[in-house]
């Protein structure tokens, strides 16, 4: 499982990369033939850039740019957050780690 979370990070990063070079168009359906395939394999990858933020929010460890506020938003995704179904149910196995504003 531990392979999988690191080869799902890579890819994750990959993409990021990919996107600041402003060539995500080219590569948008390799990523999504790669992440269907985890799902197939019970993983589901969520990237919650651009998502409201709470400190009460346990799917992430974030790093606070500036003043916390009531209207802080995910502006910087280092690590997705991950889940694995297991007997019917979503398991966090990894918690993202964002940037919040």
């Amino acid at each position: 499982m531990q392979q999988d979370i690191q080869l799902i990070n890579q890819v994750f990063e990959i993409g990021q990369k990919i996107e600041q070079e402003q060539l995500a168009a080219k590569f948008e359906r390799n990523f999504n033939k790669i992440y269907t395939l985890f799902e197939e394999e019970g993983l589901h990858c969520i990237n919650p850039l651009g998502e409201k933020y709470s400190e009460s929010r346990t799917d992430c460890e974030a790093s606070i740019v500036g003043a916390g506020g009531r209207n802080m938003k995910i502006t910087k995704v280092i690590k997705p957050i991950v889940y694995r179904q297991q007997q019917g149910q979503m398991v966090l196995i990894q918690k993202g780690i964002v940037i919040v504003e």
